[in-house]
């Protein structure tokens, strides 16, 4: 007779977590901790087989939640609360009213934020069972290493405000968006849309807000710090110095983050960085010296055609997950009169994985994204089968070379090779 399921998850969890103390021993790494001067991400040296310890005690633990509490608890304890709490220690700036290992009354926090003594007693106490701050003495709240990385991290206070002021909002739309607009594919008919009254797209709609344009822009930062989606997992995973002295071109490329990383690496190639106006003057102001004479910044939006011809690679990193199928299409094809023989376009993208094909924790943070996409663009994220049908469409003569996940990264290296005269 098999163990009961509880018990099963119990003994993993205590014996994976064994595992990870003794490589923190091993390896003179600090215990996670929430404690103020707690490590601000997980300690670990990015080994592979670490991480698969640690996503399976979360996998596990989550599993383990979700029995002891039983379907209607398990129901009821999912809670939109959690957002608010967010949302009011973002917009009140809560994290920044008293300094990193000092300590403030509700009452003092009140008067820095302007909030009502009882709204911020309300809100904190829910947040610090979040481990968003803690309450040493009653009546008295000190920071956490959460809290701490929110008062001493603009780009992370912005990811936090950009998913509870930006993305929350729309989330909460998309019901009245399907509704209104079935099976649409059109960026101007979401639940962004319909959250901020207007007829645009999420990015026409920030280009008339720079400010919510900047904090969006931070939040992407931030999630690009991830170690999964670091730049070296695209330096090291296609041949860049076959290319010679050779150009790419990053559409869609943002402040130049990725084409910096490569340029160091391979000194002999260029690189064009294209994005709208906005965007592409802020890259100018800030890209490095060292790479700068290398890496030219242009305007350009790739709904229109390419402008610059006969490059040797065209990269969309992290590009057409936003967009639906009829416009990737369009962005694809938009390249193809640039495009000498042999010029090859590298998509740099998610891949969902078959149901249950890999950690539920990262599995569900992909169909997580996958929901995003609805809410803000009317797109959605694809397996390799719709990856490869969507490239299908586009022009026979693009050919798939070859896709793969590259060890440790979330995103795919998908080469096409345009085969036309």
């Amino acid at each position: 007779m098999s163990a009961p399921r509880i018990t099963e998850l119990s003994s993993r969890i205590a014996l994976n977590t064994s595992k990870l103390n003794e490589y923190f021993v091993a390896h003179n790494l600090p215990t996670p901790s929430f404690d103020v001067d707690g490590p601000l991400d997980f300690p670990s040296a990015n080994d592979p087989d670490i991480d698969s310890i640690r996503f399976s005690i979360v996998d596990d633990t989550l599993e383990l939640r979700r029995l002891i509490l039983g379907p209607k608890l398990h129901l009821m304890s999912f809670s939109v609360n959690e957002i608010l709490c967010q949302q009011v220690i973002i917009r009140y700036r809560l994290a920044h009213a008293f300094p990193v290992g000092g300590e403030a009354t509700f009452t003092e926090i009140a008067n820095i934020s302007g909030l009502s003594e009882a709204d911020t007693r309300q809100i904190l106490r829910r947040a610090i069972l979040l481990g968003i701050f803690a309450e040493p003495h009653p009546g008295v709240v000190a920071h956490t290493a959460t809290s701490r990385l929110l008062a001493e991290d603009e780009v992370f206070h912005d990811w936090v405000g950009a998913n509870v002021d930006d993305l929350g909002p729309a989330s909460a739309h998309v019901c009245e968006a399907m509704e209104k607009w079935p099976s649409s594919e059109e960026p101007t008919q979401t639940g962004f849309a319909l959250a901020n009254n207007t007829d645009k797209s999420i990015y026409g709609f920030f280009s008339d807000h720079p400010e919510r344009a900047e904090r969006f822009a931070n939040a992407m930062r931030a999630l690009g710090s991830r170690d999964d989606l670091e730049s070296h997992h695209t330096v090291n995973s296609f041949p860049w110095g076959e290319l010679g002295d050779g150009i790419v071109v990053d559409i869609g490329g943002s402040r130049g983050t990725v084409v910096t990383a490569i340029a160091r690496k391979y000194p002999s190639l260029s690189f064009v960085v294209q994005d709208l106006e906005p965007v592409v003057e802020s890259g100018r102001k800030n890209i490095p010296p060292d790479v700068a004479e290398r890496v030219q910044f242009m305007a350009h939006d790739f709904l229109t055609p390419q402008p610059v011809k006969n490059a040797d690679v065209y990269y969309l990193r992290w590009i057409l997950h936003n967009w639906p199928d009829k416009y990737c299409i369009i962005i694809l094809r938009n390249l193809i009169p640039a495009l000498k023989p042999g010029a090859r376009i590298v998509v740099n993208d998610n891949v969902l994985p078959t149901p249950g094909g890999m950690s539920n924790w990262k599995e569900t943070r992909l169909r997580s994204t996958d929901l995003t996409m609805k809410a803000i663009q009317n797109s959605h994220e694809r397996e390799l089968d719709d990856w490869k049908k969507l490239f299908a469409m586009v022009d026979h003569k693009l050919e798939l070379l070859g896709a793969e996940q590259p060890s440790g990264s979330s995103l795919w290296m998908m080469v096409l090779q345009w085969k036309g005269d």
